[in-house]
């Protein structure tokens, strides 16, 4: 079915174009003539195109890799925004002769709007970009872009100068700056440690943990010895001062054997530091010695004989030890007064020293980021000193032309040609197009198909009458074709000799 409509659709439109053969005829040659006059009134623009290449690389480069850095430039956008601006549209406008003094600001605004419509810059690849310019003068448009260009390489090669030397400089005052404050910082650290002479925190900690140490030692001996002083003084109350003959060396080896019982008895529970331990021990060689005395003196007598009172001599040494004890027990608790009293002033010391830490911490803290970012910014000195020497000796980035301008001889883009080439088929499109136009848009029945779907279901259609040409309207037909195809030469050959005018430059 679709085929058959574009069949019969294909069949109306050629009977339409028979039936309106005069004015499809005349509308192809006025519209053909239309598109040539076009095109021979269509500006011709010359374009003319440089390719730069963003030199990188150069043979001090793998020398001071990492030492200096090259002024980074952008390739086509950077280059986009350098050559559009006024100062160099201003510069090439001044060359070529298109602003002077003269000039009104207006004026120079438009010409240098003018001019930057007319440039284009396309990304080539990595480091390479092209700058077009066209202008419908061929000369104009050679000397404007090679003018950009100069102007372009020339302003970057200034202004990379200019940024390596603002940047010594700058790096150079803050080098300067740090250098002073960093002098001021030495200075009040010695200051401070100059003034501050109490230590620090570890030897702080180790004198007092050193006096704690000989007071609990102290704490100790004084325990032992207040233990021996009670326990001589309650030997001293036991014993008296003289001895009678009778048995006394039976009831010293009494009491020694006891006093031996007991220090087994403490031994099952404490060590031999103990102090009762200590104290027995001593009491027991006290007694021996005692026990030794008076098998030696005589002092042993026999139970049946009873004499006078002698002196006890272990009443006297009980006595002598009880007083040394005594001594040694002053002398031990005024020493433990003596270090209690210095441990108080290692406390205050140390609260001095915390504070005093705290303050040499921030000197310190001070000092330090001072001295790294001076020892930081000396680096950078360095290098923004050696990027600057790169910049002033053409060793850092630099801009080449990599493809030179090439004086345009053939305009670019459409050119008359082209119009001349595409008129006759524009114009039988635009024919042809209308009377398809018209035939979609007129309401008639033109096909039996088309009538078929029109009708309803029970309605069928019995016959077409074909269209029936008759001898006149074939002779007619002739003829007009014939004038026609007449017309069609005369213009073709008038068509023929513009476009030869034209092309020679007689147009």
């Amino acid at each position: 079915m679709e085929t058959t409509y574009y069949v019969e659709l294909i069949r109306a439109v050629w009977r339409e174009l028979i039936e309106w053969r005069s004015w499809v005829v005349g509308i192809l040659l006025v519209v053909t003539f239309a598109v040539l006059a076009v095109g021979v009134y269509w500006p011709e623009r010359f374009e003319t195109s440089t390719m730069l290449y963003a030199d990188e690389t150069n043979i001090i480069a793998p020398l001071l890799r990492g030492r200096a850095e090259v002024t980074d430039i952008d390739r086509s956008e950077q280059a986009r925004e350098l050559i559009y601006t006024r100062k160099i549209m201003l510069r090439v406008a001044t060359e070529m002769g298109l602003v002077d003094d003269s000039t009104s600001v207006e004026q120079q605004e438009a010409r240098i709007n003018d001019l930057r419509s007319n440039i284009q810059i396309k990304n080539e690849g990595k480091n390479y970009f092209r700058v077009f310019y066209s202008n419908k003068d061929q000369d104009l448009s050679f000397r404007v872009l090679n003018s950009v260009v100069d102007a372009f390489i020339s302003d970057t090669s200034d202004k990379r100068r200019q940024e390596s030397r603002g940047a010594y400089e700058f790096i150079e005052q803050q080098v300067v700056s740090y250098k002073r404050q960093l002098l001021l910082a030495e200075k009040q650290l010695k200051d401070f440690k100059s003034k501050n002479l109490d230590g620090n925190e570890q030897s702080v900690s180790a004198r007092i943990n050193q006096l704690r140490l000989q007071i609990e030692e102290l704490k100790l001996s004084i325990d032992e010895i207040e233990s021996r002083d009670i326990s001589l003084k309650q030997q001293l109350d036991s014993e008296s001062e003289y001895l009678s003959s009778k048995s006394k060396v039976d009831e010293e080896l009494n009491r020694l054997v006891a006093l031996k019982d007991r220090l087994d008895v403490l031994r099952l529970s404490y060590q031999e530091t103990y102090p009762d331990i200590v104290s027995l021990k001593q009491q027991i060689s006290a007694q021996e010695v005692v026990i030794e005395a008076m098998e030696g003196g005589g002092g042993y007598r026999s139970s049946s004989i009873d004499s006078s009172s002698v002196e006890n001599p272990l009443y006297e040494e009980l006595r002598r030890r009880q007083a040394e004890t005594e001594v040694d027990l002053r002398s031990q608790r005024k020493r433990k007064e003596a270090i209690e009293r210095m441990l108080a002033e290692e406390y205050k010391r140390a609260e001095r020293v915390a504070s005093k830490e705290a303050e040499m911490a921030e000197l310190v803290r001070d000092y330090d980021v001072t001295r790294e970012i001076y020892e930081e910014m000396l680096g950078r000195k360095e290098k923004a000193r050696l990027s600057m020497t790169l910049d002033v000796e053409g060793q850092g980035t630099s801009f080449k032309i990599q493809e030179p301008s090439v004086y345009p001889l053939m305009p670019s883009g459409i050119r008359f040609i082209h119009f001349a080439l595409a008129a006759p088929f524009v114009g039988l499109i635009v024919s042809v197009g209308l009377m398809v136009m018209y035939v979609l848009i007129d309401p008639r029945v033109r096909s039996a198909s088309q009538l078929m779907h029109s009708l309803p279901n029970n309605i069928e259609l019995l016959a077409v009458v074909p269209h029936v040409r008759t001898a006149l309207t074939r002779r007619l037909l002739r003829t007009d074709m014939v004038v026609l195809t007449l017309v069609c030469f005369f213009a073709a050959i008038v068509y023929i000799c513009i476009v030869w005018f034209r092309l020679n430059g007689h147009i």
